[in-house]
């Protein structure tokens, strides 16, 4: 399944960035996100942001997706500037992510994931910056 293919993000309008592009998802502003001020709502810059950090688990470990269940456990986020425009998700693994997350998941039924998040306009100024934390646990056999 693609994210962009849950209800919730086909409403918002999240796309999948063209291949080749350096951000993951993108997030066109429209009257429907729009808040009071005429910027984009922070409730679309977080669904966005919690987008992006699902996506990059499964681009930097595709083994991993028909084996594992993730839910976001905890996240800490700051807007940083007005959005006045459409949105451009980048995101990465921590360090400690990227180099043990495949290894925890061999010894034990559950790991931790951390992925940081930044949404940018098309300027590239950045609106958005947060920290995901992820519970990924290991899905039973049948």
């Amino acid at each position: 399944m693609q994210l962009t293919d849950l209800a919730l993000n086909q409403a918002l309008g999240l796309r999948v960035a063209p291949a080749g592009a350096p951000h993951l998802l993108e997030l066109p502003l429209t009257p429907l996100l729009q808040n009071h001020l005429g910027t984009m709502h922070a409730a679309a810059q977080f669904a966005l942001a919690e987008a992006a950090s699902a996506e990059c688990l499964r681009r930097e470990f595709p083994a991993l997706a028909a084996t594992v269940l993730p839910v976001v456990r905890g996240v800490a986020v700051k807007y940083r500037r007005p959005a006045t425009g459409d949105l451009f998700a980048f995101a990465q693994t921590d360090d400690a992510t990227r180099q043990n997350l495949a290894a925890s998941l061999a010894a034990r039924p559950a790991a931790r994931a951390t992925v940081n998040v930044e949404l940018k306009d098309a300027a590239g100024t950045l609106t958005f910056s947060g920290q995901f934390e992820w519970f990924i646990a290991k899905l039973s056999a049948p």
